[in-house]
């Protein structure tokens, strides 16, 4: 077993992937726009843009976490 550090940085990663999720999708149902400095016809500043990404962003920091428990969890 490894160090319970990368324990605790995995879960924290995967916390803060989940929140980043809560966090966009609450914001692009609420018309929060915080790409009003995109050009009119843009793509992302429509709702399913914004939440499509905001699973990408969501996915990748999900995805660290995983890793640090990986490693934490990985046999010597």
């Amino acid at each position: 077993m490894g160090d319970p550090f990368l324990a605790i940085v995995g879960a924290f990663l995967i916390f803060s992937g989940f929140v980043l999720y809560l966090m966009r999708h609450v914001m692009a149902r609420s018309g929060v726009d915080g790409w009003a400095w995109l050009p009119e016809g843009n793509q992302f500043k429509t709702y399913e843009q914004q939440l499509a990404w905001s699973k990408v962003a969501a996915g990748i920091v999900a995805t660290a976490g995983l890793v640090f428990l990986g490693a934490f969890l990985w046999p010597r």
